[in-house]
């Protein structure tokens, strides 16, 4: 194994500052004249699409977004400038910056961990778009929170009964408040010889009373 090589030096910007300071308060002033009289503040596609088959999914923020920010689940094919393109023209969403994250993909066993071959999940790719207006989240009704706690009992009971081996898998699962499986019932120790002879002593019981009901059968069958 060879040795490791340092990270590239970042190069110098070769534009001068005062140049690059200029160029920013441009854009800025552009994009506040586009806001002004209600245009695009981007370079619009030329390409038409109207009916877009992309699926765009809007997700709930985390403890370290603002209001002023929006996370979105987005095909991996999708880019920063598709994504502008896509909140402005179909929900006139305003977008100031997009930052990409792609997931790592995870290792996933179809038929649990041991037993089957594994296989990698495919990837997720997310964007965070940075808003103009705040949105807020509203609160969770009573519903969602009931759906959210079952979906998350269901999945508890199903890796409980997945993830069992040996004795466990007549354990009771915990999930549900444990009122899902029967409880064991205690059972009384019984010694070998004393079971044999309480069956022979039912099984004699049994062939006694079939033996009684052919009598009966027999003796009415006499009589007619």
């Amino acid at each position: 194994m060879g040795r490791l090589r340092p990270f590239p030096q970042k190069k110098p910007p070769t534009v001068p500052r005062e140049e690059r300071a200029t160029r920013s308060k441009k854009i800025v002033e552009l994009v506040r004249k586009a806001i002004e009289n209600d245009e695009p503040h981007f370079s619009v596609g030329a390409k038409k699409l109207y009916f877009p088959s992309a699926r765009v999914v809007l997700l709930r923020p985390n403890a370290k977004q603002t209001p002023y920010q929006a996370k979105f689940l987005v095909p991996k094919s999708f880019n920063k400038m598709d994504m502008r393109d896509y909140l402005y023209h179909i929900y006139g969403l305003r977008v100031l910056n997009v930052t990409v994250a792609l997931t790592p993909a995870k290792w996933e066993f179809p038929l649990g961990r041991g037993i089957s071959s594994r296989h990698r999940k495919p990837q997720k790719k997310k964007m965070t778009v940075d808003l103009i207006d705040p949105f807020v989240w509203p609160e969770e009704t009573e519903y969602f929170k009931t759906q959210a706690e079952y979906i998350e009992q269901r999945d508890a009971y199903s890796r409980d009964k997945a993830n069992a081996v040996g004795s466990d898998v007549e354990k009771p699962s915990k999930a549900f408040g444990g009122i899902i499986d029967q409880q064991p019932q205690p059972k009384n120790f019984v010694p070998k010889l004393v079971e044999k002879q309480m069956r022979n002593a039912k099984n004699k019981v049994v062939f006694r009373e079939k033996q009684a009901k052919i009598e009966r059968l027999v003796t009415q069958h006499i009589q007619l």
